[in-house]
């Protein structure tokens, strides 16, 4: 047996979306056209994807968009969106990890608006673009054949964002209520750092540490943010590692996406996300 076990370390320290998943998952190495083929079995048309390199700050990485058609889309209940997975030609990891992001987001809709899990849709072009996001992240990871994966804590920003429903305090109410149980850092960087879809990813799949981890990097990956500002480099870092298997924690299953406790001991079976997305 060896003595290391490879891993994915999520290092958001400008925070996580679900563009820069993407983007840093294919720039670690996941095949681009093996995505799309994947991506095409939900059977919804309407978007695309493209990706080019971009740079933040002189640090090099990709940028993947989901490119949503000008077009009527149907408002879709989040039980929808799981009927999409389940009859998608998707491997059962992937659906398995899909619903388990989704199922986070539906959760803290419902947490936020009070209302049930089962009235809960997604707007629009945001339901398309937060589905193709996370299947398209959990598909990236099965390429990679990414078993185990850890997380540093989460960047979050401060002060406000604007909204169609307004102005609501960052993070926003959902991102936070998706990390419940998780390590998270607070910034004084005015600006929504993370999104309900990049928390929902971490806090859905990742195991959360808040003491350091020992790493052997093999590959990094950089997946940009939509905006450039002054104040931080809008990268999401991910590392494919080895860590010394006598450092994996005994009760961490990777293939059970949900159900992941973290060092410190929290459950966060009772965690909850908003599925909105605000490009990042």
């Amino acid at each position: 047996m060896s003595a290391n076990v490879p891993v994915l370390y999520i290092d958001p320290v400008a925070g996580a979306s679900g563009d820069m998943f993407l983007g840093a998952l294919v720039d670690l190495g996941a095949d681009f056209d093996a995505l799309r083929a994947m991506l095409d079995t939900l059977n919804v048309p309407g978007f695309r994807l493209e990706r080019a390199p971009a740079f933040r700050q002189t640090i090099g990485g990709t940028k993947v968009d989901v490119v949503v058609e000008d077009a009527p889309h149907p408002h879709r209940h989040v039980g929808d969106l799981l009927a999409i997975v389940d009859a998608a030609a998707l491997p059962e990891r992937v659906k398995q990890r899909s619903r388990a992001v989704l199922g986070r987001l539906a959760r803290a809709e419902a947490a936020v608006h009070r209302m049930p899990v089962e009235r809960v849709h997604l707007h629009e072009v945001g339901g398309l673009d937060a589905l193709v996001d996370v299947v398209g992240t959990c598909a990236a990871l099965e390429i990679l054949a990414v078993d185990r994966i850890y997380s540093g804590p989460v960047s979050l920003g401060t002060g406000t964002i604007a909204c169609a429903h307004g102005k609501m305090p960052s993070p926003a109410p959902g991102t936070l209520a998706i990390l419940e149980g998780f390590p998270v850092r607070k910034t004084s960087i005015n600006h929504e750092m993370t999104t309900p879809t990049g928390a929902a990813i971490i806090a859905a799949l990742a195991t959360g540490f808040v003491e350091p981890l020992v790493l052997v990097p093999r590959r990094v990956g950089y997946g940009a943010g939509a905006s450039d500002p002054r104040e931080f480099c809008n990268l999401l870092r991910i590392v494919l590692a080895d860590v010394p298997r006598k450092l994996i924690p005994a009760h961490h299953h990777a293939s059970e996406p949900g159900a992941h406790s973290h060092d410190h001991g929290h459950d966060h079976a009772h965690d909850h996300a908003l599925p909105h997305t605000h490009p990042h």
